[in-house]
């Protein structure tokens, strides 16, 4: 019997990546491949210097040196590239190499250097990684799709094309799920993407690549896009840092997608967003693209200078929404928000607990939109355009987009499309009044200066179970600013308690992600966690010990630099908190 002509193109397109990693950056996978965050320093590949390069810094601590001449764009360059081609060996979250390109890249960079004395732009020399649906000129967009394999670019996206301007030197592109519509790094062109942590657990998405990849360092910083919790949910995941920003803030112009022709400027707007390895790294990227000034580039682009606000020095109000109307917060999620707003009262900022206003018809505007051309992804995709393209090549679906639970459905009208839009106009309206009244709550009479809350109800969960979050996509439908920030970390010691009885079929999901088994021992209950899996109930449960766990962030809508700012500040109490918990006092 044929080969479907999907796994045929699979094949070479994998081949072809994989050709792209020289021999002598070749891998064996230690036997016990679950937690893979230690092979770099473990394998024997790297040099002290490259590991340095990698492992020592973050963005903006690595650009100091290239900046001041102690390292050279070309040994960063070749330390990155290295590290990626190990990342996409053990986790298999690259869909682009051109090394070859980032090395010359480099060399152009270093030569500019030493004429000049000066680098050429604010992010000269930094190794910059690319979510597969930004274009690259000469390189494949295939989005998780074989029919778009082979098909190189003929033009950069408008954001790649500033990043090249500010000096970035662009060496990967990475995976994204089949439709780019589910939280799991999943198609028939590349495979299922891992986390680094553990390969039982999801890297997400749909930027997941790009979140496995900067977990891993094989990257510092990169850029990604969000219509739904694209950038924060692989961020959250993987334990790194996500920001996604209100439309019009970043360049997103030009990306390769599933749409019709002008959908992308309608209903929901996707946006291009950032995952980095710390929270400044994220505001670098935001504040260099923002004054570069996008806007006489890309029609989507607001006019938004970046402008630092002054604080004053003052206590800042926080509002914390504890939970969405149909999940309770799993145990590790609720202590941490709890501890960090207790952080908070205690630094004398006040936080003062709001309801997530309106939450279900957020929601359900959100899936309104996702399903209004036929179901098969946000309002950007186009039903005969995503069908078209799988049957190219025979190419199914895979099992997290039959999960989505879009399909099947009927496709929306015109009327339809207007009545949802004013909806989201009127939620919007009814927000601002909301955002404005809570001055009449708080202690100082003024309105909260950011909201604070969960990122997801759960932990980051296996790979078969699906899970999606109003904590994401009800921000992308105000198309308010958020940012992912890591405030602590699974600690069984004080996370196994009893849960309470669920809510209905999404809580139910979200339990069984750490099903509670409660055995009764020495007379006492004693509560552990399972993950679903093939490992004894010990090492399940040890999986999640010391993992991550992000909060989110949200602000104002196109006001990134006040949040970036209040998102500082609460990176720096959380990580006070946990510095004083831990024995030898580390951060996370």
């Amino acid at each position: 019997m044929e080969e479907p002509a999907y796994k045929t193109i699979s094949k070479a397109k994998r081949k072809e990546r994989d050709d792209k990693i020289p021999p002598e950056w070749r891998i064996t996978l230690p036997e016990d491949d679950d937690y893979l965050l230690d092979l770099p320093k473990n394998c024997g590949l790297f040099t002290e210097e490259e590991l340095a390069i990698t492992d020592s810094c973050d963005s903006v601590g690595l650009l100091e040196k290239i900046h001041s001449g102690q390292l050279t764009s070309v040994a960063v360059a070749k330390a990155f590239c290295k590290r990626a081609a190990v990342a996409q060996q053990a986790l298999n979250c690259l869909t682009e190499i051109f090394f070859d390109q980032a090395i010359q890249r480099a060399k152009f960079l270093d030569g500019e250097f030493q004429k000049t004395g000066k680098p050429i732009g604010p992010l000269h020399g930094l190794p910059v990684s690319l979510k597969d649906a930004f274009n690259v000129a000469g390189i494949d967009s295939t989005i998780g799709m074989t029919g778009y394999a082979f098909q190189p670019e003929r033009h950069n996206s408008v954001i790649v094309d500033i990043l090249l301007r500010l000096g970035a030197v662009l060496y990967v592109k990475t995976n994204v799920p089949q439709s780019m519509m589910t939280p799991d790094t999943e198609n028939f062109t590349f495979g299922q993407t891992r986390n680094p942590r553990s390969k039982y657990l999801t890297a997400a998405g749909s930027s997941g690549g790009l979140g496995a990849l900067i977990a891993f360092r094989g990257s510092l910083a990169g850029i990604g896009t969000d219509a739904g919790g694209s950038t924060r949910i692989p961020a959250y995941c993987n334990g790194v840092y996500g920001v996604k920003p209100s439309s019009g803030r970043l360049p997103y112009h030009g990306l390769k997608g599933y749409w019709s022709d002008g959908a992308e400027v309608i209903g929901i707007l996707c946006v291009s967003g950032v995952i980095a390895v710390s929270l400044r790294d994220c505001e670098l990227l935001l504040r260099t693209i923002s004054e570069a000034q996008p806007w006489l580039q890309d029609p989507s682009c607001a006019f938004l200078p970046w402008k630092a606000p002054d604080l004053a020095e003052r206590p800042l109000v926080f509002g914390v929404i504890r939970e969405e109307p149909d999940t309770t917060l799993l145990p590790p999620v609720e202590r941490v928000l709890r501890q960090t707003c207790n952080a908070l009262r205690a630094a004398t900022h006040e936080v003062l607990e709001i309801e997530f206003y309106k939450c279900g018809e957020l929601n359900q505007t959100a899936l309104n939109f996702f399903k209004i051309e036929g179901g098969k992804s946000r309002i950007l995709i186009d039903e005969r355009a995503l069908d078209e393209i799988r049957n190219r090549t025979g190419e199914p679906y895979t099992d997290s987009v039959k999960q989505g639970g879009y399909y099947p459905c009927e496709p929306g009208t015109l009327s339809d499309l207007y009545k949802y839009s004013a909806t989201r106009a009127r939620l919007q309206h009814d927000w601002l009044k909301f955002w404005a009244a809570t001055a009449k709550k708080t202690k100082c009479g003024r309105p909260i200066d950011a909201i604070l809350c969960p990122a997801q109800s759960c932990l980051p969960r296996p790979h078969e179970t699906l899970i999606r979050s109003c904590f994401s996509r009800n921000w992308n439908v105000l198309d308010y600013p958020s940012a992912l920030i890591q405030c602590g970390r699974v600690d069984l010691t004080k996370d196994d308690v009893v849960l309470p009885a669920a809510k209905g079929p999404a809580d139910e999901r979200i339990q069984s992600i750490c099903q509670l088994v409660q055995t009764l021992e020495a007379g006492f209950v004693c509560a552990q966690y399972l993950l679903s899996g093939v490992l004894d109930t010990k090492e399940k449960r040890k999986r999640y010990d010391g993992f991550p766990v992000g909060l989110q962030l949200v602000g104002q809508r196109q006001m990134e630099p006040e949040l970036m700012q209040i998102a500082g500040l609460v990176e720096k109490i959380a990580n006070s908190v946990v510095a004083a918990s831990v024995p030898n006092g580390h951060a996370l």
